[in-house]
C-alpha cells in the first residue's frame, strides 16, 4: 500500500516529453562518448611507447630543452675519440688559453674544428652538450651516421647554439694525452692542450661528430642525461617538451624532419586535443621548473646503425600523423569536468526511464 501510494500518474504527454528527454540525452551521451574515444589523450608512457629507436636513415629530434646541460658522453676507458664540426666558435676562454699556449687562433666568427685524442693508459674521454637557448622548436638532433666500419653519431643543432667541452681525464697514468687541434686553417698538437678543456660553440643548423674507435668502444661507452651535469650531480633525466623520429631534410640552415613516423609531446595524463589531431609545439611545455615537467628522457643507446631514447612520463603518443586516442576510461580519470557532465547526461536518461518504468521519481 505504502509503495502505491508513492507511484504519481503520468499522463499521455508527459510520457511522450519523458520519452523525448530521455532519446535527447542518449543521443548527445553517445555522440560525446563517440567524439571522446577518438579525440587525442596525453597517457602516462609505457612499453613500447617508453622506448623511441632511429636507424640510420632517420634522425632522433629533442625540442624544448631549458638553457642547461644536455648530455654528457663518457668515452671507454683507453678508447680514442675524433670530433669534427662543420662550423663552429671557440668560447672566449678557450681562445686565451691556445693564445698563451702562442697558438695563433685566426679571428674570425666560425671555421671548421677538428680534434683527436687517445687518452693515456687508463684514461678516457668525455664531451658535454649544452643548449644555449629554450624554445618549443629549438633543440637537437641526433643520427647514427656512420658506413662500412666508421662508427659515428651525429649531433645538429636547431634552431639554438650548442656548447661542447671536451675533456681528458688520465686515470692516474703520469703520461700525457697529446691531441691534434685544427681550427680554421692553424694546426696543432701536443701534450699541452690535454690541459686545455676545449670548449666549442655550435651555431644553429651546424653538426658535431664523434667517430668512434670501433663498435666495442662505442658499446662500452655511456652517456647520461640531464640538467644537473652542470651542478657534478649525477644526472639521470633530462626534461623535454616534444621527442621525435623522422627522415630529415637535406636543409643545413633550418634542420627539421621531413616527416614524423613516431614521437612524444609533453602533458599531463589525460589532457585532450579537442580541435586537432596532431598537438602544436607550443602545446609540448616545459614547466616552471623540473619537478613538474611532464616528459623525461632517462637513457640514451647509441650503437653502430641507430640511435635510441628511453622515456618516462606522460604525454601525446604520436604515431601515423596524428596523436593516438586513449581509452574512454583514462580521458574520464584525467578530466573531472567532462566526467561530471558524462554523469549528468546519463541521469538525465535515466531519471525519465525510471519514472516510465515505475511511475515514481527519482
Amino acid at each position: 500500500m505504502k509503495a502505491e501510494a508513492l507511484k504519481v500518474p503520468i499522463e499521455g504527454g508527459d510520457k511522450w516529453r519523458l520519452r523525448l528527454m530521455a532519446t535527447a540525452a542518449a543521443l548527445v551521451l553517445g555522440t560525446a562518448i563517440y567524439l571522446l574515444q577518438r579525440m587525442p589523450a596525453a597517457e602516462t608512457l609505457s612499453a613500447p611507447d617508453d622506448q623511441l629507436t632511429a636507424t640510420s636513415t632517420q634522425a632522433l629530434a629533442l625540442y624544448n630543452v631549458r638553457a642547461a646541460p644536455m648530455m654528457q658522453y663518457d668515452g671507454a676507458v683507453d678508447a680514442g675519440l675524433r670530433i669534427s664540426v662543420s662550423t663552429g666558435r671557440l668560447a672566449p676562454a678557450t681562445r686565451r688559453n691556445l693564445f698563451a699556449l702562442k697558438i695563433p687562433v685566426p679571428n674570425v666568427k666560425g671555421a671548421p674544428i677538428q680534434w683527436q685524442a687517445r687518452p693515456p693508459k687508463g684514461g678516457r674521454i668525455s664531451v658535454r652538450i649544452g643548449n644555449q637557448r629554450q624554445d618549443p622548436d629549438a633543440g637537437m638532433m641526433l643520427q647514427a651516421t656512420g658506413s662500412g666500419q666508421v662508427v659515428e653519431l651525429n649531433i645538429r643543432a636547431v634552431e639554438t647554439n650548442l656548447t661542447a667541452q671536451i675533456d681528458i681525464a688520465a686515470g692516474g697514468s703520469a703520461e700525457a694525452a697529446a691531441p691534434e687541434f685544427r681550427f680554421g686553417n692553424v694546426s696543432a698538437s701536443g701534450p699541452a692542450l690535454s690541459f686545455t678543456p676545449l670548449q666549442i660553440e655550435i651555431p644553429p643548423g651546424e653538426s658535431l661528430n664523434l667517430t668512434f674507435d670501433n663498435q666495442e668502444a662505442l658499446a662500452n661507452s655511456s652517456f647520461r642525461l640531464g640538467e644537473l651535469l652542470g651542478t657534478g650531480g649525477s644526472a639521470t633525466a633530462l626534461s623535454l617538451g616534444r621527442v621525435e623520429v623522422g627522415r630529415p631534410t637535406g636543409s643545413r640552415s633550418r634542420p627539421e624532419l621531413r616527416s614524423v613516423i613516431t614521437g612524444v609531446c609533453a602533458a599531463r595524463p589525460g589532457r585532450l586535443l579537442y580541435t586537432h589531431l596532431y598537438p602544436r609545439s607550443s602545446e609540448c611545455r616545459l614547466a616552471a621548473d623540473q619537478q613538474g615537467d611532464n616528459l623525461f628522457a632517462t637513457e640514451l643507446k647509441a650503437e653502430p646503425r641507430k640511435v635510441g631514447l628511453a622515456l618516462e612520463g606522460s604525454g601525446y603518443v604520436i604515431k601515423d600523423g596524428h596523436a593516438r586516442p586513449t581509452t574512454l576510461w583514462s580521458a574520464l580519470m584525467g578530466n573531472p569536468l567532462i566526467a561530471a557532465l558524462i554523469a549528468a547526461l546519463v541521469y538525465a536518461i535515466a531519471r525519465p526511464v525510471w519514472r516510465l518504468w515505475t511511475g515514481r521519481d527519482m
